[in-house]
């Protein structure tokens, strides 16, 4: 059987670990204002760390699949359980944060500019005005960090 204290302090860690790295991704992060690549590039922010986090968790608790290590059905349950936490984590931060939402929501070319210094957030310019003014467009990236984050 597995200890709970120490799959605690793991879960712990990842989470300190998976918010400094989200604040670093953040400052790095650029939507590439293209509606054909925007959601492939978001999408990616949100499934490769959450994957490589779960299998790196299992690999700390010791999941193996040899004649060795028979585990109960429980305690597979468990594992999986306790080594999706950090990669959860990951998806609050992003989805808190709301720019990996919105850019994947674009649907115009335009450039990654702040919307506001005071309250830094980041939206995608548009180029040039079609059906929508800038005035609308930038209320929707707005809408749609409001939605990212409440989900």
């Amino acid at each position: 059987m597995f200890k709970r204290d120490s799959l605690l302090v793991s879960n712990a860690a990842f989470g300190f670990i998976l918010t400094g790295l989200e604040k670093l991704v953040e400052l790095e992060f650029e939507c590439p204002c293209n509606p054909t690549w925007n959601g492939s590039f978001s999408h990616a922010f949100f499934i490769i760390p959450a994957i490589l986090v779960f299998f790196l968790m299992l690999s700390i608790q010791g999941c193996r699949c040899d004649e060795s290590s028979r585990f109960t059905w429980y305690e597979w349950f468990m594992k999986i359980v306790s080594s999706s936490v950090p990669a959860v984590v990951w998806l609050i931060l992003l989805f808190f944060d709301g720019q990996y939402f919105t850019c994947a929501m674009t649907d115009w070319k335009g450039r990654f500019v702040l919307i506001d210094k005071a309250a830094p957030k980041k939206w995608c310019e548009p180029i040039s005005e079609g059906n929508y003014t800038r005035q609308e467009l930038m209320l929707r990236s707005l809408e749609w960090i409001a939605t990212s984050q409440v989900s």
